[in-house]
């Protein structure tokens, strides 16, 4: 056992609640992955077994992923992968944009120059991801939502960036989902909404920042809705 100066141990096994962490994490990424699908049942045993672990971390991690809205538990028969629909889609695309709309709004306060050049580079990477061919939707998605965050840290409001965290892993189903069905999407509009929006920080414009934030999550809603009357009033994802 490694010991410091002080006698106190240096390397100790990892925490219950750190096992637990990590395992939801794993699952988390496994799930926005779509190895495992909408309504696949996550049982217990198997993934402890898969994981070299005991079921009660695993336990743990699928009750935050139940938290996070990833997973539901039905009465009886375990936990399973989370299946949305139309109502679900619209609950966090309006939940989102109140929540991005606070931080916007705080964020034109005091953002400094430096951070919003740092959403400008996120925007230099969609552009370079949306250059290739085919685009990698993806990572497409990953720099999307951390141009979001990144808004939401620079707010300074900590309560909207925690809610927002809380609220990612459907956001990124949804928005994954969105660039799946539209991988055009990048190229011929939301590059150009997200320049619009980090053009309206700079100029310390509130208006303009709200106006464009609004038309982006208005678009992904009307692909909603067009996407049901597709499927003939089918309305799960």
């Amino acid at each position: 056992m490694f010991k410091s100066t002080e006698g106190n141990d240096l390397l100790t096994a990892p925490s219950q609640r750190t096992l637990s962490d990590y395992i939801a994490d794993q699952l988390r990424q496994a799930i926005l992955a779509d190895q495992f699908k909408p309504n696949q049942r996550m049982v217990e045993q198997e993934i402890a077994e898969s994981m070299q672990t005991s079921r009660g971390p695993v336990r743990d991690a699928l009750k935050i992923l139940e938290n996070e809205g990833l997973v539901v538990r039905q009465p009886h028969r375990g936990a399973f992968v989370a299946e949305l629909n139309t109502e679900d889609f619209i609950e966090i695309y309006t939940l989102r944009e109140a929540l991005e709309s606070l931080a916007l709004r705080y964020a034109i306060k005091r953002a400094t120059a430096k951070q919003i050049d740092s959403l400008e580079e996120l925007v230099l990477a969609m552009i370079k991801i949306s250059e290739q061919t085919p685009v990698n939707q993806v990572v497409a998605t990953d720099v999307d939502l951390e141009f979001h965050h990144t808004i939401c840290e620079i707010s300074g409001h900590q309560r909207v960036l925690s809610t927002w965290e809380s609220l990612s892993g459907q956001i990124r189903i949804v928005v994954l989902k969105h660039r799946l069905f539209h991988p055009d999407d990048l190229r011929e509009r939301s590059i150009s909404w997200h320049e619009k929006i980090v053009e309206a920080i700079r100029n310390r414009n509130t208006d303009k920042a709200l106006d464009e934030l609004h038309i982006h999550m208005a678009a992904s809603m009307e692909w909603v809705n067009k996407l049901v009357k597709e499927r003939g009033g089918e309305n799960t994802f």
